[in-house]
């Protein structure tokens, strides 16, 4: 049997940790953000070079993507009806994964039988 002393960390130490923990996560999310630009980036020079999208419908796109990306983080559960939508639409991405938060959100999505977002 062995036997382990944990030794208590001093204030000073758990603020050390606590700083260090917080400027990865600032680092992750920055990376993330970097990703998300750039993916948003390359699919305008898509939509124009391919489909012919000119500078208002580019911005409109933009606007689009920014009012969706709003919803999703207020209502996680909406990542449940995008995936059914494209699901429809014969696009196969990988699904959203859930955890117990996510969960319940999927729950309130199917008693209400909720929509992403009603397009005008």
């Amino acid at each position: 049997m062995k036997a382990r002393m944990i030794m208590p960390m001093s204030v000073e130490m758990k603020k050390i940790a606590d700083r260090i923990k917080a400027e990865i996560e600032h680092d992750v999310k920055e990376d993330q953000n970097k990703a998300i630009n750039r993916t948003i980036k390359m699919s305008c020079i898509v939509l124009n070079n391919v489909f012919s999208f000119g500078n208002k419908r580019l911005v409109k796109y933009l606007e689009e993507m920014h009012k969706c990306c709003d919803d999703v983080v207020v209502n996680p559960e909406q990542w449940y009806y995008i995936d059914e939508y494209l699901e429809k639409l014969g696009l196969c991405f990988e699904k959203e994964d859930t955890d117990e938060r996510e969960q319940h959100s999927k729950e309130v999505y199917h008693e209400k039988g909720r929509k992403f977002r009603d397009y005008k």
